[in-house]
């Protein structure tokens, strides 16, 4: 098995409260948050694929601490 670390392809806008963007299954709330993931947003960026799941968390909490925007990570199966 291998593990990939993904980001969302667009990150939070500043002026949209956290708990908006990641409601998912509200009525009441349309929300477009977390909706696409992707392993690289230019053609020069890594694809970071572990062998085991520590690995990629680190990388995923490592991707995070380092990115200014509101951009979420997560680690996936592949």
């Amino acid at each position: 098995m291998s593990y990939r670390v993904v980001m969302e392809v667009v990150p939070r806008p500043d002026d949209t409260p956290a708990w908006i963007w990641n409601e998912t299954n509200v009525a009441s709330v349309s929300s477009n948050g977390g909706k696409g993931w992707t392993a690289k947003l230019n053609s020069s960026d890594s694809v970071w694929e572990y062998d085991n799941q520590s690995d990629a968390n680190t990388k995923m909490s490592e991707l995070d601490s380092a990115d200014s925007t509101n951009r979420r990570y997560k680690v996936i199966e592949v």
